[in-house]
């Protein structure tokens, strides 16, 4: 049934863009596949994807596109068989809702449609939703699995055209557990972190990390372009505002043990990036972000590693502007000093890819494990010294 329903609908020269994390429809992304065999000179736009088909072999008519090198997506750009558009989420969103990058098909995983005749987006609200509100058609995956969760952004069944219906497995990331170095940065960001602030973080060790850190706080207010299962111990320990109103927004909860704990009148709300960004009155907005490495400047790289394309632009620089915007907040770089075997230092003279996620003039504030490096108001020499001083003193000698 499906590969007949995509048959109608695909067209040698489409542009698909397809739903990340949570929203992409494996059983769609299958289908699109062989029905590309079919057909010529198809683009392709997926995000972060923890699908493994991506992995295997891919149709020679497929021209795939990416934001980011994460995920089994990542594995593509490794082999040249996908190509990085340096988006930052505010870039990709004015580009879709612009024209600039025109989209004739979206390919997206939803919820059971509810009683109003609307399919919630899950935990996946972000570019796709403007995506989908001027491609040609939307095709859906229907799953199970999918909790509708709270978001202003709905499809009405009317809009979309149904292919499939399915009960894969939500795609998880459990969490890793923190080591002592990533626990030791955290303890450093805690300590820039008031009762009520509004704050921002990913996933990963060291997200984790940082709100374990965070369980005494109180009144925390969360704007994640992606959240993971360190909300729920955040929420537990009561650090949360939990009477606010959209207290909590995402785009993307990526986890485990996060998926049972949303609902349409749940504590997590999601809403596209643009809602992410904008300033809470009296709350400071903290954006902690990281990076592969930081140089002397207080120039960030979060994205090549070496010469390889593994990480993304994402929504670090709109998140470090809303700080700007913000009354108190602060652009937070939060990295080890070294690498996971401590053979690297990650803070060096020049960044060694050449290659820039954030400017200068965008980070307040870079903490490692051996202190926090406060370069707002500072001349170059200044803040080489100050960062210098926050790398591992092992290291650290050609630095000062």
């Amino acid at each position: 049934m499906t590969a007949s329903v995509l048959s109608e609908h695909l067209r040698s020269g489409d542009r698909i863009m397809i739903g990340q994390a949570t929203g992409e429809p494996q059983g769609l992304v299958a289908e699109m596949f062989d029905v590309a065999r079919q057909l010529t000179e198809i683009e392709v736009f997926c995000g972060y994807s923890l699908n493994a088909a991506w992995k295997g072999d891919i149709p020679a008519s497929l021209r795939i596109s990416t934001y980011c090198g994460l995920g089994t997506i990542g594995s593509l750009v490794g082999r040249s068989r996908a190509q990085v558009i340096p988006f930052s989420m505010s870039q990709l969103s004015t580009a879709l809702t612009s024209g600039k990058m025109p989209i004739d098909v979206v390919l997206l995983q939803v919820a059971p449609m509810d009683a109003e005749g609307y399919h919630s987006l899950g935990p996946a609200v972000d570019y796709v939703w403007e995506a989908a509100q001027n491609a040609r058609v939307v095709i859906v995956e229907v799953n199970d699995n999918i909790p509708a969760t709270r978001s202003d952004c709905r499809l009405h069944s009317s809009e979309v055209v149904m292919a499939l219906n399915s009960e894969t497995p939500l795609p998880e990331l459990p969490a890793e557990p923190a080591g002592e170095l990533q626990r030791r940065v955290a303890r450093e960001v805690a300590r820039l972190v008031p009762d009520g602030a509004t704050l921002q973080l990913g996933i990963g060790k060291l997200s984790a990390a940082i709100a374990h850190a965070l369980i005494d706080r109180r009144g925390l207010r969360i704007r994640c372009g992606m959240v993971g299962d360190w909300f729920l111990e955040l929420v537990a320990a009561g650090a949360v505002d939990e009477a606010t109103p959209d207290s909590c927004l995402a785009s993307l909860a990526v986890g485990s043990s996060i998926y049972s704990s949303l609902s349409p009148k749940g504590l997590l709300g999601f809403a596209p990036p643009a809602r992410l960004v904008q300033p809470i009155a009296g709350s400071p907005f903290l954006a902690i972000n990281s990076a592969i490495e930081v140089d002397l400047r207080g120039q960030a790289n979060a994205e090549y590693l070496g010469d390889r394309y593994v990480g993304a632009s994402s929504g670090q620089t709109d998140y470090f502007r809303a700080a700007h915007a913000s009354a108190n907040g602060l652009a937070i770089l939060a990295l080890p000093s070294v690498n996971e075997r401590g053979t690297i230092s990650r803070i060096v003279p020049y960044l060694t890819s050449g290659y820039v996620t954030s400017a200068q003039s965008d980070v307040d504030i870079i903490i490692t494990e051996h202190g926090i490096a406060d370069i707002r108001a500072t001349n170059f020499d200044q803040r080489r010294k100050l960062i210098a001083n926050i790398a591992d003193p092992q290291m650290g000698h050609g630095l000062r």
